[in-house]
């Protein structure tokens, strides 16, 4: 059998280097993926994605540790989104967080297996105040074989409902199914749309990767590669540090406080994040979109309101759902409010009005879709609630 790599290739594929690994960094145009992804379905290969074991009976102490997020409230197929911070309260990356009944997987798409792991034994080596009698099994699950597959899109739990049956459909958010094949679908998404992870061993990824494919042509499904979410991550930005590692670490000024649970007991950098917090931010991220028509905005053109610069432009794209140039911008706090007109942007072709945007820029279509009563191929069904 061969691997998800080889199928790549095989099908000419263009391959770049992602959470040090490689996988598809396109299949098609930009153009043709963010339609897949945005109003019929996008395939990609996720193996990227580190996939860390975590079992045994104290696993638990060990993840929640690790974790801004409070592990204990999750049970069995259940799922949770968190950070994970350094000790100077500052984002070092993210994770999702799946139970089992033995213990956790720990996915992440930034942080490498190999740092997770090491993060891990930096917490068994120095908490002493851990409940821990018997350290967990800690395995990076690569060597074993596995990878991921991610289909997003308005109809993703249309086509795998025809692969697993129809428990796909009644998946809700952050959960997962152990499935036959030997993998488990996890329902998730970062960027509004229905989103499902299939993780486990690669033999089976790369037949159900010739199934999805057979399968979701009446749907329309696209394959891609991972440089979709380079204009994804601007429209509905989450953590992302090729966007934001130059510029803030500071989940206060990023506005992702709302992944970090203060109130639980003691895990890394949880004094430090709550002095940030106390704190408050100098800047915070906002949207930004321009007035007029513009040559372009570029990451450092400044942000001005009332003849001086107030921010700095972090990164934008031109938005297909938007049909314009969007930005996201890291604002002084006292400018830093929604729908604000009144500001300028300094590009290089001169300064251009703005006005600062609610993030997410729009509502997706995967929210018009209900997966009761809707249909992509069902002719005896509306597409959609419109």
């Amino acid at each position: 059998m061969i691997s998800l790599r080889e199928l790549h290739e095989k099908n000419n594929a263009t391959m770049g280097t992602f959470n040090g690994r490689t996988v598809p960094a396109f299949y098609h145009s930009p153009e043709v993926e963010y339609k897949a992804v945005r109003e019929n379905i996008l395939m990609v290969d996720y193996s990227s994605m580190s996939v860390v074991s975590v079992m045994g009976d104290d696993a638990w102490a060990l993840v929640n540790y690790l974790a801004s997020a409070d592990v204990s409230i999750i049970r069995d197929e259940q799922a949770m989104y968190s950070l994970v911070l350094n000790q100077d309260g500052t984002i070092a990356g993210d994770i999702s967080v799946l139970c089992t009944d033995e213990g956790y997987y720990l996915l992440s798409e930034n942080l490498s297996a190999f740092e997770l792991i090491d993060r891990l034994k930096q917490i068994l080596e120095n908490a002493e105040d851990l409940d821990i009698e018997e350290s967990p099994v800690i395995q990076d699950m690569e060597p074993h074989g596995w990878g991921a597959i991610q289909l997003e899109g308005p109809y993703a739990w249309e086509v795998l409902a025809g692969i697993y049956g129809f428990d796909i459909i009644g998946l809700p958010y952050h959960e997962y199914m152990s499935t036959d094949d030997g993998l488990m679908v996890l329902r998730c998404g970062k960027h509004g749309e229905f989103a499902y992870q299939l993780i486990g061993g690669q033999a089976a990824l790369c037949q159900v990767w010739e199934k999805l494919l057979e399968s979701g042509e009446p749907f329309d499904l696209k394959t891609g590669g991972l440089n979709y979410q380079n204009t994804l991550r601007v429209e509905n930005p989450c953590w992302e540090p090729a966007l934001f590692s130059g510029y803030s670490r500071n989940p206060v000024e990023l506005q992702m406080q709302w992944a970090i649970q203060y109130d639980k007991d003691d895990f890394v950098g949880k004094l430090a994040a709550e002095s940030l917090s106390c704190a408050g931010a100098e800047r915070k991220l906002v949207g930004i979109v321009p007035l007029a028509a513009c040559e372009g905005i570029a990451a450092d053109d400044k942000v001005r309101a009332e003849g001086r610069d107030v921010g700095v432009i972090v990164k934008s794209v031109y938005s297909p759902a938007c049909q314009s140039l969007i930005a996201l911008a890291l604002i002084d706090s006292e400018y830093a409010y929604s729908d604000i007109p009144g500001f300028e942007i300094a590009t290089q072709g001169g300064a251009v009005a703005a006005m600062t945007r609610n993030v997410p820029f729009f509502y997706n279509f995967s929210m018009l879709v209900n997966p009761t009563e809707h249909s992509y191929i069902d002719a005896s069904k509306p597409k959609s609630a419109l």
